[in-house]
């Protein structure tokens, strides 16, 4: 017989033993909150990723993961983006922090995607689902997001070199010339990336096929000016979205993000020289009656603004934008080019000018924004289009490739300060625009 003592303690060890078994079996509270946040920072950090693998810009991705975290009553998160990569945290109410790393491999810019994935982050904050609903309207979402066929793909190429054929003064057969380009061009860059092809390298091909094309068509009798062919054509090339983005970062406060674009640029940049260049004197050596060196035609500003409006929707249709606001989109290259213009025709210098084209096409992509519920970047992207210096830069580099270097590096200045006014323009229209944002956000904190 055991002692009351000993069946006392007997008693006590197998309570104990039960509780700890109970806990075991049912998580605290402590540890499904933790669970939650884990979830929370997943999703925020996987819908960002969606978002930039489309092109989005850097504070688009941050303010992304910001805004869905708080929208659940988060307020203690850090997000920090570059173009090939997310890192987020959080901080839950017992003190611990949470990271999650997201590396982006490769992206392009899909304009459709942008606009859905960002009603989805709206939709979201608004809603505050479950996070597992969260992560199903994601997939249905990522279901939703519109692809042109090839045939669209193509003609977009082909809509991209006529347009700018005429728009930086050629005739129709150098329009002609500059579509096919444009054609061979968009063929090239679908099969370097189906081959996994490092930017430099596809930049190298493309142009050089570019260069030599161009030519050959005119020896051919396709077109008299062998430079307005590939002016048009290499606008599909120019990287003018990614240097202006990445001067708006760094003016930002996006350092490293901008400084990772700017290599990029250069990197690209420096590949156009040599693949144009290569192409060019090839041409030119095997066809050697082409004449170079021809003035453009200086069309009428009428006619200027319709080609302009065609590259503009060759770009729209190649960066994949869909629905009922492509017209409104649209309306953006008819509104920064005649303002440019108007500026220079006043006297102004082409840096202001090209500042105040950008300012305008900034301020309409905003306003569109906020009456179309939709993200600015599509109306912005196609009304910077015809403000994009792609004759500067294709003269740069025809500087570099006769050994012209201070003519060279007066263009090469020129283009940049070109390309550093539109950046300024962008980013102060924008930046108003987003200080209001936030104002209207507070005040509307604490009036609840």
């Amino acid at each position: 017989m055991k002692s009351p003592e000993k069946k006392r303690i007997l008693y006590h060890h197998n309570k104990i033993d039960r509780v700890e078994q109970s806990l075991a079996a049912q998580p605290s509270e402590a540890t499904e909150n933790e669970a939650f946040y884990e979830e929370l920072l997943e999703f925020a950090v996987s819908l960002a990723n969606k978002l930039q693998s489309c092109g989005a810009e850097t504070y688009r991705v941050e303010e992304t993961i910001n805004r869905i975290v708080e929208a659940y009553g988060v307020e203690r998160v850090d997000a920090f983006v570059i173009p090939s990569c997310i890192m987020a945290s959080l901080e839950t109410d017992g003190g611990r922090i949470l990271t999650k790393i997201r590396r982006l491999k490769s992206s392009e810019t899909m304009l459709d995607g942008i606009e859905r994935y960002s009603a989805l982050c709206r939709r979201i904050c608004a809603e505050k689902p479950s996070i597992s609903e969260a992560r199903k309207l994601l997939r249905e979402t990522e279901h939703k997001v519109c692809r042109y066929p090839l045939a669209i793909y193509y003609l977009s190429a082909f809509l991209i070199g006529v347009g700018f054929g005429f728009f930086f003064g050629g005739a129709v057969l150098e329009a002609l010339a500059s579509g096919l380009c444009g054609l061979a061009i968009g063929a090239s860059l679908r099969f370097m990336g189906r081959l996994h092809a490092n930017a430099f390298f596809t930049s190298f091909v493309c142009s050089f096929i570019l260069g030599f094309l161009a030519n050959a068509l005119t020896a051919a009798g396709i077109g008299g000016n062998a430079d307005i062919a590939v002016i048009g054509a290499i606008m599909i090339l120019v990287p003018g979205f990614l240097f202006t983005n990445s001067l708006r970062d760094v003016i930002y406060g996006d350092t490293m993000s901008g400084l990772n674009r700017l290599v990029q640029v250069l990197i690209i940049a420096v590949a156009l020289v040599f693949g144009t260049s290569s192409g060019v004197s090839l041409a030119r050596h095997i066809f050697p009656g082409i004449v170079a060196g021809l003035e453009p035609i200086a069309h009428p500003l009428w006619i200027q603004c319709l080609a302009g409006l065609c590259g503009t929707l060759g770009f729209g249709l190649m960066f994949n934008m869909h629905g009922r606001g492509i017209p409104f989109a649209l309306l953006g290259s008819l509104i920064s080019w005649p303002v440019c213009v108007l500026c220079m025709r006043i006297g102004l210098q082409e840096p202001v000018a090209y500042l105040f084209g950008a300012a305008a096409s900034s301020l309409y992509a905003e306003i569109m924004a906020r009456i179309r519920k939709f993200p600015a970047t599509s109306y912005l992207m196609c009304a910077l289009v015809p403000l994009i210096p792609g004759s500067g830069i294709y003269y740069t580099m025809d500087f570099i490739r006769r050994n012209m270097l201070p003519e060279a590096y007066n263009k090469g200045m020129m283009t940049a300060a070109i390309a550093g006014s539109m950046a300024v323009g962008v980013l102060l229209i924008s930046t108003g625009f987003r200080m209001w944002s936030i104002w209207k956000r507070n005040r509307a904190k604490k009036t609840k």
